[in-house]
């Protein structure tokens, strides 16, 4: 969908570059925005990042605590965001967005910069097999309880409404990316598409 945003303010200077990751969890979010903002030279916001700085602070007891924990996070995921902006500060902005919520949270940002999306896709089956496979190897911090949400799906109790991990509404130009094999389109088509729609 084309931007619908201006990428000149009324005072002539460049509008700062907001590269938007999404994607289910464990769809190669985090490989792929670390990598983008290296090579676009911007700083790196995510959510879960603050979410573990946070915990390693606090006293997490217990899923319910580390839920609270995640909205919390949240709110400084967006503040941060924000004032980073007004800044002129660019930024690879990502998490795990939910469609139908992220939408009206990401919208007051995009009159403040030059926002593009890059949605990671890989098969329902395959998030859950890398979900499952970074957590036994020791790769996430405890504040995220996977153990006990892993158990919960297997049990049944929890079921994923993988609707939530679509494509978000947004009026930006937009991306998708198949993360099961390396990049499909490669990694610098993703940067090309980056400067194409988003110039300086």
């Amino acid at each position: 969908m084309p931007d619908s945003s201006p990428t000149q303010p009324l005072d002539g200077q460049t509008l700062p570059l907001l590269v938007i990751v999404n994607g289910a969890p464990a769809s190669g979010k985090t490989t792929l925005a670390r990598r983008l903002a290296d090579t676009l030279r911007l700083p790196l916001l995510e959510r879960d990042g603050l979410k573990e700085m946070l915990a390693d602070h606090l006293e997490v007891a217990d899923l319910a605590q580390s839920e609270a924990l995640t909205r919390a996070a949240v709110g400084v995921f967006y503040t941060l965001a924000d004032e980073l902006l007004r800044a002129k500060v660019g930024m690879v902005l990502y998490q795990a967005y939910r469609r139908g919520q992220a939408e009206g949270q990401l919208r007051p940002l995009l009159a403040a910069c030059r926002a593009v999306m890059v949605h990671c896709v890989v098969p329902p089956e395959e998030n859950v097999r890398r979900y499952i496979a970074r957590f036994e190897r020791g790769e996430r911090h405890p504040a995220h309880f996977d153990g006990e949400r892993i158990a919960r799906v297997r049990s049944g109790a929890l079921r994923i409404d993988w609707r939530q991990s679509e494509p978000l509404e947004l009026a930006v130009p937009t991306l998708h990316v198949d993360t099961l094999d390396g990049y499909k389109p490669s990694f610098e088509e993703i940067v090309a598409f980056v400067g194409q729609h988003a110039p300086c």
